[in-house]
C-alpha cells in the first residue's frame, strides 16, 4: 500500500513540469514553504521526476508527456478529464519509473492543479488564512499520507467566485502604498495566493484611485493573474476593463479620448478610450464588463433622464463594445466571458418602466452574464424570474459585506452574520444565479470568516447551501477548530465561538457606524442592561483567551481575525450604550450621570488605544487598516461624523433620594405629596422579578433603607404611618439597606409560593433615608391556569408578544406541484430566529394552495387590537413587486398585511422604508383585529416569496408601547408545569 511520510529525515521534492507553467510552480513554492513551515525543511521543486524513495508530482491534463504517462498508469486520474477545475489526489507507488511512492495532483486544469497543491496544505493544517488572518504554523515531527487518503474533487457548484476590492482609502490604500509601494503586483500576489487558497477564481481589483493595468507597473499584475488562471473583471460601472481612475489620468481637451465621460457629447473619444482598452486584454484572462453608467457610481444621463433615453443608448453602447470584444479578444473562435451589471439604476433600464421596453431579452446580452445585485445591505432585489433562468450567459451576484454609500457607509470590520449570507446566497442559487458570485469586502482585511464563508459555500453548495439550513453554527465550529484547534481545548474552541458569533451579533443588529444613544434605550425592557451584560461577558472572555494564546506563543491569529474586532465593537458597543444612560440619568437628576460621562470617556480612549495595537501588531504589518471611520455616523459617509455627546450635571450640595425602577424612565423624589411607585408586573406579566434604583441626587452618600409599610400625607400635611394591614412576606429583597454616594440597584423576587391563588394581593413599603422617602406598592396575582389550553400564549403587559418559530400548527402548501412549507431559522435575524416558506421559489396570489401556520393566544376579555408582524428587511423578488402576508383570526376572512407599500425601491438612496427597513434590520406590517375572550388563532399565510417572519405582537389599538430596538421579551405560555 503506497505511504508517504513527509519529514526532514525522508526528504521530498516537488515535480512540476515546464508545461504547468509558471503560476502553478510559484504555487508550488508557497505550498513547500508551507512545508517548510511545519515540518523544518523545505523540498526542491524540479522540473522533471528524478530517482527518490517520494515526491509530490504535480501535472495539469493534456499538459506535457508526464501529465499523459500518469494518466495511462493512474486510472482514477481520467475522472477530472472535461472537468472545471477539478483534481484528483492519489498517492500512489510507483506512478513514475524511479519514484517509489508520490503523491500525484492532476489537475484538469490550471485552477484545478493549483488547488490539488492547496490542499496539501490545507491537511498539513495551513489554512487560507495562512497570511492574511495570520495563523501562525503548527510544528509536527511528520506528516504521513496514505492511499485511503486519495480522493477526486468535485467541480465548483458556482463558476465564478470571487471577491472586490473596494472604498480601499483610507484604509487598504495606506496599507498598500506603505507596505509595497502601491497597489502593485508584489501586493496583488498577496490578493491572488489569498483567493486560490478559497478556491476563488475572480477578481475585481481596487479602483477608487487605483488602475490595475498600469500599477503592475504596467500589466506586471495582470501578467500574474494569468499566470494563476484568475479572471479579472473591472467593476459594475468600468467598461471593457478600463476603470473610471484611468479616464481621469487620461481625459483632457487635447486628449484622444475627449474630456468628458460622456457618451452623448464625447462618443467618438469613449468609444476609442474603451476599443484601447479592450486591444491592452488581448491574451490576457479578462472578464469585460459592458454597459456604461455615468461617473462616480452615478447615473448616466442624469437623475431626470427617461428609462427609454437610457435604454436607447445603452443598446448602442452595448452593441458597440460586443464588436470590440468580438474584433479583439474572440478570435479564432475563442469566448470571452463578458457580464453586464444591473446595479442600481440600471435595474430600472434592464426591466423597463411601465409601458417602457428595457433591456430585458435584448439579444446583444444573450450569452452575457447579468449580474445582479442586492440592496448593498444584503438583501436580495428583484432575482430571475422562472422563463429566464436559462439564460444562456447565466447569472450572477454581486453580494456586499461593505459598503459606501446610503444610508451610512459599513466600512470597518465585519457585520455580517453567516445565518444571513446562507439565507440570502441560497436563496439568488435557487433562483438560478449559479455562474458568478462576486462579494465587495472593502479592505479585505477584518473580513476573513465571513469572505471565507461566501467562498466556500460558492465552492460547495452541495454541502454547505439549501441542503443544509441552520449549518452555520456547525462551519463556524469547523472554521475556529481548522484554524486554532491544534493547539486550544474543546472548551477553549466554544468560548471563541461564543466571542465571534458575539461580535457579528451586535454588529448585524446594528452596523456600527449608525449606533449613537438612542437605538437602544437606556431603560425600556432592560434592553441598555442586557446589552452591556452581553459585551462584558463577551469582552471578558476574549481579553482571557487572547492572553492565554499570547502565552502560548499562538496569540497572533486570534488577535488579528477576532480579537481585535471583537473588542472594538463591544467597547463601541459600550460607548454609545453608556451615552444613553448619562442622558437618561442626567434628566433624572443622579449624581451617576457624571460617572457615564467617564466611562464614555474611557471607551474613547479605548478606541484609540486599540487601533493603535493594531497598526503596532506584528511590527505594522497591518498598519493602516485600522483607520476607518466608525463612531457616530450622522451623514451616509463620514462627513459630520462624532462622538456621542454627554450631559455632567452641577449636584446640590446636599445628597438627595431618587428612586426609579430600572426598566422606566419616570423617577420619584422625597415630595410634599408623595408620588407612589407603583409595581404590577407580578399581576401583568409572568415576570419574578423586579429591580429598582435608588440613587443620590446630589453631593455626599445617601443611607437608606426599606420599610414595610408607606406613609401617607393627610389634610394636616403631615405624614402618617400607614394603617393598611399588608403583608410583604411574598417579596424578596436582593437588599433592604445601604449606604451610595452614587447609585445602589435592588432586585424585588416574587415567592409566589406565598400567594394565595387566584386573588390579587398587595404590599407596600417605602424606601426613606432620615429626611426623606418615597412610597411603593406591589401589586401581585397568582393566576390559575389549569383550565386553559395548553401552549397558548397569554397576555403580559396587556399584550401578546410571540416569536414566529412557536406556532401552534402549521400546514404545508403546493406550489407547481411541489410541496411548500414554513421551515425554522435559528440564530437569525433581529429577533434571533424566524420562519420561511420552502422552496424559496414559492409565491402566491391568495391563501389558497399556500403554507401556513397558526398561533394560539389566550385573551381574558374581548378587545380590539393591532397586529404587528415584524420580518426580515427584504426586498421584493420580482421588479416592482410588494411584500406582504396573509392574516386570518378565528377562521375569519384573510387579510393582506402588507410591508412594501406602491414605490418602495430597495437600495434606492431616498426610498425612506427601504432606509428605515435595512437601519432596523426588520420590515413591520400591521392590521386592525378582534380578540375574542377566551383561545384565539391567528393564521399566518405566505404570499411573495423571500420574506423571514420572525414575530408576532398584538397589542390593544389604544396602547401606546414603550420605545425600544429589541422590543418586548416573548410572553409565557401556558404548561403543564404552572403550578394549580
Amino acid at each position: 500500500m503506497a505511504t508517504l511520510e513527509i519529514s526532514k529525515n525522508k526528504g521530498l521534492y516537488f515535480v512540476i513540469p515546464e508545461e504547468c507553467g509558471i503560476g502553478v510552480k510559484k504555487v508550488a513554492g508557497k505550498v513547500a514553504k508551507d512545508v517548510e513551515g511545519t515540518l523544518s525543511f523545505c523540498p526542491e521543486i524540479c522540473e522533471t521526476a528524478v530517482p527518490a524513495k517520494q515526491a509530490v508530482i504535480a501535472v495539469t491534463a493534456g499538459s506535457g508527456k508526464l501529465a499523459e504517462t500518469l494518466c495511462s498508469k493512474i486510472s482514477k486520474l481520467g475522472q477530472v478529464e472535461g472537468k472545471r477545475e477539478s483534481y484528483a489526489f492519489i498517492v500512489a507507488e510507483n506512478p513514475v519509473e524511479g519514484i517509489e511512492s508520490a503523491l500525484v495532483i492532476y489537475g484538469s486544469d490550471k485552477l484545478g492543479t493549483i488547488y490539488g497543491l492547496f490542499h496539501l496544505s490545507e491537511l498539513l493544517g495551513v489554512t487560507a488564512m495562512v497570511d492574511w488572518g495570520d495563523c501562525q504554523y503548527v510544528k509536527q515531527d511528520s506528516f504521513i499520507l496514505k492511499e485511503e487518503d486519495s480522493f477526486v474533487s468535485k467541480e465548483p457548484s458556482v463558476k465564478y467566485r470571487g471577491f472586490f476590492i473596494n472604498d480601499e482609502w483610507p484604509c487598504c490604500g495606506n496599507w498598500a502604498t506603505s507596505h509595497f509601494g502601491s497597489f502593485n503586483a508584489k501586493m496583488y500576489d498577496h490578493i491572488f495566493e489569498y483567493l486560490l487558497r478559497m478556491k476563488g477564481n475572480y477578481l475585481w481589483p481596487a479602483m477608487w484611485a487605483e488602475n490595475f493595468m498600469l500599477d503592475g507597473p504596467d500589466l506586471e499584475s495582470m501578467k500574474l493573474a494569468d499566470e494563476y488562471g484568475i479572471y479579472i473583471g473591472m467593476s459594475h460601472h468600468e467598461p471593457c476593463m478600463r476603470s473610471g481612475a484611468e479616464y481621469s489620468k487620461v481625459r483632457g481637451p487635447k486628449s484622444p479620448y475627449g474630456d468628458a465621460w460622456s457618451y452623448v457629447t464625447n462618443k467618438e473619444g469613449i468609444l476609442r478610450f474603451w476599443e484601447d482598452g479592450v486591444k491592452r486584454s488581448i491574451g490576457h484572462n479578462v472578464f469585460p464588463t459592458v454597459g456604461m453608467r455615468g461617473e462616480n457610481d452615478s447615473k448616466m444621463l442624469g437623475e431626470d433622464s427617461l428609462i427609454s433615453d437610457n435604454v436607447r443608448l445603452l443598446k448602442e453602447i452595448i452593441t458597440k463594445q460586443r464588436e470590440m470584444i468580438h474584433e479583439h479578444l474572440e478570435t479564432d473562435g475563442k469566448k470571452v466571458p463578458q457580464l453586464f451589471a444591473v446595479y442600481k439604476e440600471v435595474e430600472d433600464y434592464y426591466f423597463g418602466g411601465g409601458s417602457e421596453e428595457g433591456l430585458r431579452g435584448f439579444e446583444e446580452l444573450e450569452d452575457v452574464t447579468l449580474l445582479l445585485c442586492e440592496d448593498n445591505w444584503g438583501n436580495m432585489r428583484a432575482l430571475p424570474e422562472a422563463f429566464e433562468r436559462n439564460h444562456k450567459g447565466g447569472f450572477g451576484m454581486y453580494f456586499h459585506l461593505d459598503y459606501h454609500g446610503d444610508p451610512v457607509s459599513y466600512e470597518w470590520v465585519s457585520s455580517t452574520e453567516l445565518s444571513k449570507i446562507w439565507e440570502q446566497m441560497t436563496e439568488a442559487y435557487e433562483y438560478g444565479v449559479r455562474e458568478l458570485w462576486i462579494v465587495n469586502v472593502g479592505d479585505v482585511k477584518f473580513q476573513e470568516f465571513p469572505l471565507n464563508y461566501f467562498m466556500d459555500l460558492a465552492y460547495d453548495f452541495e454541502k454547505w447551501g439549501s441542503s443544509a439550513p441552520n449549518s452555520t453554527k456547525e462551519y463556524t465550529k469547523a472554521w475556529i477548530s481548522s484554524m486554532f484547534g491544534s493547539y486550544t481545548s474543546k472548551e477553549e474552541r466554544e468560548e471563541i465561538q461564543e466571542v465571534l458569533e458575539g461580535y457579528l451579533k451586535i454588529n448585524a443588529l446594528r452596523k456600527p457606524e449608525s449606533l449613537n444613544d438612542t437605538v437602544y434605550h437606556p431603560a425600556h425592557y432592560l434592553e441598555c442592561e442586557k446589552q452591556l451584560s452581553f459585551c462584558g461577558k463577551l469582552e471578558e472572555k476574549n481579553e482571557r483567551l487572547w492572553k492565554t494564546l499570547e502565552e502560548r506563543g499562538m496569540g497572533d491569529a486570534y488577535f488579528s481575525m477576532i480579537y481585535f474586532s471583537a473588542e472594538a465593537s463591544f467597547n463601541l458597543l459600550k460607548m454609545h450604550l453608556y451615552s444613553g444612560k448619562n442622558h437618561l440619568y442626567a434628566s433624572q437628576g443622579k449624581a451617576v450621570a457624571n460617572e457615564y460621562d467617564k466611562l464614555v470617556e474611557a471607551c474613547i480612549e479605548k478606541d484609540e488605544a486599540l487601533k493603535a495595537q493594531m497598526a503596532a501588531f506584528k511590527d505594522g504589518k497591518w498598519a493602516g487598516m485600522e483607520l476607518a471611520s466608525h463612531i457616530g455616523f450622522t451623514n451616509w459617509n463620514d462627513e459630520d461624523w462624532r462622538y456621542p455627546v454627554r450631559h455632567v450635571i452641577r449636584l446640590p450640595k446636599k445628597p438627595r433620594l431618587v428612586v426609579t425602577r430600572a426598566d422606566k424612565t419616570q423617577h420619584y423624589t422625597n415630595q410634599y405629596f408623595p408620588i407612589t411607585l407603583v409595581i404590577d408586573d407580578f399581576v401583568v406579566s409572568s415576570s419574578k422579578k423586579a429591580k429598582i434604583q435608588i440613587a443620590n441626587g446630589g453631593q455626599g452618600s445617601v443611607k437608606w433603607k426599606i420599610q414595610e409599610g408607606a406613609r401617607k400625607v393627610g389634610l394636616d400635611g403631615i405624614a402618617h404611618e400607614s394603617q393598611d394591614e399588608t403583608s410583604c412576606e411574598w417579596l424578596e429583597f436582593s437588599q433592604i439597606s445601604g449606604e451610595t454616594t452614587l447609585q445602589d440597584e435592588v432586585e424585588i423576587s416574587l415567592k409566589e409560593e406565598n400567594l394565595p391563588l387566584g386573588e390579587e394581593v398587595s404590599c407596600s413599603f417605602e424606601i426613606k433615608t432620615e429626611t426623606e422617602f418615597v412610597p411603593v406598592l406591589v401589586k401581585a396575582l397568582k393566576k390559575d391556569t389549569s383550565a386553559l389550553p395548553k401552549g397558548a400564549f397569554l397576555a403580559e403587559h396587556g399584550m401578546f408578544v410571540i416569536d414566529a418559530i412557536h406556532y401552534a400548527d402549521k400546514n404545508a402548501g403546493t406550489y407547481e406541484k411541489e410541496t411548500v412549507e414554513f421551515k425554522e431559522l435559528y440564530d437569525f435575524g433581529k429577533y434571533q430566529s424566524g420562519i420561511k416558506a420552502f422552496p424559496v421559489t414559492a409565491a402566491f396570489d391568495s391563501k389558497e394552495n399556500a403554507p401556513s401556520v397558526t398561533y394560539e393566544l389566550f385573551s381574558e376579555e374581548e378587545k380590539e387590537c393591532i397586529l404587528k408582524l415584524y420580518t426580515s428587511p427584504a426586498n421584493p423578488l420580482i421588479y416592482g413587486g410588494k411584500l406582504s402576508m396573509g392574516v386570518s383570526v378565528n377562521g375569519e376572512v384573510d387579510k393582506l398585511v402588507t410591508f412594501t407599500e406602491d414605490g418602495y425601491k430597495g437600495g434606492e438612496p431616498g426610498c425612506i422604508p427601504w432606509e428605515q427597513a435595512v437601519l432596523n434590520q426588520e420590515h413591520t406590517g400591521s392590521t386592525e383585529i378582534a380578540l375574542k375572550k377566551g383561545l384565539n388563532k391567528i393564521t399566518v399565510s405566505a404570499r411573495e416569496a423571500g420574506l423571514v417572519l420572525e414575530r408576532l405582537v398584538v397589542y390593544p389599538k389604544d396602547m401606546e408601547r414603550d420605545t425600544s430596538y429589541l422590543g418586548e421579551k416573548e410572553c409565557s405560555r401556558v404548561t403543564l408545569s404552572i403550578e394549580k
